[in-house]
């Protein structure tokens, strides 16, 4: 059993999995924002993609505790693999110091320069009030300015990046090999934005590292479990990953997506109809 640490931080490896040595691997990363989008979404794709657990991040800087996941203790921060050895998927259940954030997230670039991560995408929320509207999209943001036009398979992202007052920094690197570059807008290029807590600061990191980097980002509540937000994720990282093998199919997050939305709709409505009764109720003491 192998691990990488500095003094408060430690990645443990908990299997025998040296293939990540011999693959230019893709690790995705997920955080429990807004929505739990980017929770949803990772968890879903270890599921799909028949992942397995090869390491955990320990530190001080973590707050203590366990996950408890499909009947079983997890530890609250940990790395899995493919069997192939090609993407790996970072999960983070639990908060972070902010005084250790950047102890955790240099930890976990030494990591992924020993094992020769050639790309990192975050998955992840931007916060809005009420109920996500039900035409929203994701925006895609990444790490370099194309050398020639790039357009978007998905026509309706640069009308939802105004319409959410999506901005985005161009940033100086080069994502090849497993993104796919045709999807990312051109038209979001001209705008500029600060992307902060731990994704910001992952993203940061893999820049300091000449790691290239990609963020997926949803508009979603906070507070409330949003699947058909991560269904979205989903399906723009189907729309920027090359390897038809690694694609994962959105329908069950899809399908929990609109339960949940059906009975949120319900309890608002719900707590509307109680409201307007307590108002006509009282008016009736008043004026009866």
């Amino acid at each position: 059993m192998s691990s990488i640490s500095n003094s408060t931080t430690t990645i443990r490896t908990i299997s025998d999995f040296d293939k990540l040595q011999n693959n230019k691997s893709v690790l995705i990363a997920g955080f429990p924002g807004p929505g739990l989008v980017g929770s949803i979404s990772t968890s879903y794709i270890i599921d799909k993609l028949n992942m397995h657990q090869i390491a955990c991040v320990e530190s001080q800087y973590i707050s203590p505790g366990v996950i408890f996941i499909d009947g079983k203790l997890r530890h609250p921060f940990r790395l899995y693999a493919n069997e192939a050895g090609n993407v790996c998927v970072l999960v983070c259940e639990a908060p972070l110091m902010i005084n250790g954030i950047y102890s955790v997230l240099d930890t976990v670039m030494d990591w992924a320069i020993k094992n020769t991560i050639q790309e990192v995408l975050v998955l992840d929320g931007i916060p809005v009030q009420g109920i996500p509207r039900s035409d929203r999209h994701t925006t895609i943001l990444q790490s370099t300015e194309m050398e020639k036009n790039i357009t978007n398979n998905n026509d309706n992202n640069n009308s939802n990046s105004k319409e959410n007052n999506i901005s985005i920094s161009d940033n100086k690197g080069h994502i090849q090999s497993n993104f796919n570059n045709s999807v990312i807008e051109e038209s979001l290029k001209k705008y500029t934005t600060f992307i902060g807590g731990i994704a910001g600061g992952l993203l940061s990191a893999c820049l300091s590292n000449q790691i290239p980097c990609a963020a997926i980002l949803v508009p979603s509540s906070s507070g409330i479990p949003d699947p058909e937000g991560a269904a979205l994720l989903i399906e723009s990282y189907n729309s920027i990953i090359k390897d038809e093998n690694l694609k994962i199919d959105p329908t069950q997050l899809k399908e929990q997506g609109q339960i949940l939305k059906r009975q949120l709709e319900q309890i608002i409505k719900s707590e509307q109809e109680q409201r307007e009764q307590v108002t006509i109720s009282g008016q009736r003491v008043m004026y009866g």
